[in-house]
């Protein structure tokens, strides 16, 4: 992918042990992550459970309205954002063989992307962690609290060797001043004298490649100098790219933390 930082700090430790989704129809385009330009789709998922209790969001001080740091992704954000095929041709579930350690917190998700064929087909698709089902920008993000340096999660391939692009915000609508006849066409959700208006946005802009191995494997993804700013859109995200006389890419990720 186009854009991919040169020094990303991305290390991997090898662990022992190793959702499908509705459409909207809403689609709007974004600048992700340098000068990709996305079509995205809106897509809906069930909510994440929420964590138990002595988990690293939760506690007598915690304010929802604020997120202290650390936090459990799943308590925050929802694998509700469908980029390319993803809107045909991607299932997410729970279906995993097992969690990624005895600790793991938040949910365990499953991801079957299937190759698409046809003069539509893009050949790539993707999924975003969003605040609500549909926020492409017409809501505001997640306002977290200072101190969040990065993000750790363990990740598994159904047959080790996946390729997977890793975000980390990167939702940037691109279609404000845009010709409209209603908001629905808008990621802001408002059309204004025929123009789009401004949506919300990240400022926090992280990408990773990443190769999977067939067990559970520890992810550390450091935020470097990127800063996430008054609100977060997208908590988490990923890309795969469907490989030549590949059929299907099919993995895990467990336990996505922001530290």
């Amino acid at each position: 992918m186009d854009g991919t930082p040169a020094a990303w700090d991305v290390r991997l430790e090898r662990v022992t042990e190793r959702h499908h989704l509705s459409t909207f129809g809403l689609r709007v385009r974004f600048l992700v992550l340098g000068p990709l330009l996305l079509s995205l789709g809106a897509c809906s998922a069930r909510q994440s459970n929420q964590s138990p209790a002595g988990s690293p969001d939760s506690g007598p001080n915690y304010d929802p309205s604020r997120i202290s740091v650390p936090f459990l992704v799943d308590d925050q954000f929802i694998p509700s954002g469908c980029m390319g095929d993803c809107i045909t041709n991607v299932v997410i579930d729970n279906d995993c063989p097992s969690r990624s350690s005895d600790d793991a917190q938040g949910e365990c998700h499953h991801f079957l992307f299937t190759k698409k064929t046809g003069p539509d087909a893009l050949g790539w698709a993707g999924v975003l962690w969003q605040t609500n089902e549909r926020n492409w920008g017409s809501e505001p993000g997640r306002a977290v609290m200072p101190g969040a340096t990065g993000m750790h999660f363990y990740a598994a391939g159904k047959a080790g060797g996946e390729a997977l692009n890793i975000l980390v915000g990167g939702m940037v609508p691109m279609d404000t001043g845009t010709e409209c006849d209603a908001g629905a066409s808008c990621s802001s959700g408002s059309c204004d004298t025929g123009a789009c208006t401004a949506a919300h946005h990240d400022t926090l802009n992280v990408l990773a490649p990443i190769q999977l191995n067939a067990d559970f494997s520890k992810v550390d993804l450091p935020f470097a100098a990127n800063s996430y700013g008054s609100e977060v859109l997208s908590g988490f995200g990923w890309t795969a790219q469907m490989p030549s006389g590949t059929q299907t890419i099919e993995f895990y990720v467990d336990d996505l933390r922001w530290e």
